[in-house]
């Protein structure tokens, strides 16, 4: 988030109470605008926690997921967690978006991955680095690119759109942060890492333009970069923050629970990649 979006948002949530303040004939406390009583996270397994354990529910819920790490922050309260494993941008729409009301004063989205079936090719290019995962990049790049270069023909840029625009109207009180995606691999991790680091880029890109306009310039609806976050700590570095394949396994494997939770953030992830760039947004 820039400086400017950050004032610019303070400004307007300051503003707002200092008004309804003055109207009851109060004295404000600018502490409280800063304070979110009512936090709702909607996404996929990368909102829920998937790849930190353990899990709660069917959804993977974790304890180590960062919207259970924002609200034991300081002046965050969630009241409700939605986000479940699977979930596409119109799984949002149909059943977690039903979960916000006008008391809802934050939301956090991740969602867009499974839209993609990002894991479906991050599969495809575990089991077969050559022409088959170079087909399935390429198919999925040429989705992206079409969302970015022409977003009106873009069924997959207006699902976004539609799901933010969505939240925007159960949630109109609402500061609403829509988050990217880490880059899985460190540069040169591996014959696909780069062209899959690639497509995240360009996946990042779709959200950040979605959410932009989604936005329209009233600083309700903002962009969380967390790649950066995430710099140094893709699979094949020395503290990584993704889950990775086991030894000796690989995505076609039989082997059981190792394999569930790859190309998810670890515990460190979330804490350190996801929740540490949603606060710096926030404040």
């Amino acid at each position: 988030m820039t400086a400017k979006n950050t004032l610019r948002r303070r400004t307007a949530r300051l503003s707002g109470v200092l008004a309804a303040l003055v109207l009851a004939g109060l004295t404000a406390a600018p502490a409280s605008a800063d304070r979110f009583d009512s936090y709702v996270a909607l996404g996929d397994s990368y909102a829920a926690g998937q790849g930190a354990g353990p899990y709660t529910d069917a959804c993977l819920r974790s304890g180590h997921s960062y919207p259970q790490l924002l609200d034991a922050a300081r002046k965050i309260s969630l009241t409700g967690n939605a986000a479940c494993s699977g979930a596409t941008t119109r799984n949002v729409r149909t059943n977690q978006i039903p979960s916000l009301s006008r008391k809802v004063d934050l939301v956090t989205v991740t969602v867009g991955g499974n839209d993609l079936d990002s894991i479906g090719a991050l599969v495809i290019c575990s089991q077969d680095s050559g022409a088959a995962c170079t087909a399935a990049l390429a198919q999925r790049a040429s989705v992206l690119q079409t969302a970015l270069t022409n977003p009106a023909s873009s069924r997959f840029f207006q699902d976004l759109l539609a799901m933010l625009n969505d939240v925007k109207a159960n949630a109109p009180r609402a500061d609403i942060y829509v988050t990217g995606y880490p880059q899985l691999f460190e540069p040169g991790a591996g014959p696909a890492a780069d062209p899959i680091n690639g497509l995240t880029q360009q996946l990042n890109a779709v959200i950040a333009k979605a959410a932009r306009q989604a936005d329209g310039g009233r600083a309700k609806v903002e962009y969380v970069d967390v790649a950066r976050a995430f710099s140094g700590h893709g699979i094949g570095s020395e503290q990584p923050w993704i889950v990775g394949l086991p030894p000796l396994c690989t995505a076609s494997s039989t082997c059981g629970s190792q394999t569930a939770d790859i190309f998810h953030p670890t515990a460190d992830g979330y804490a350190k990649g996801y929740a540490a760039s949603i606060r710096a947004a926030i404040y």
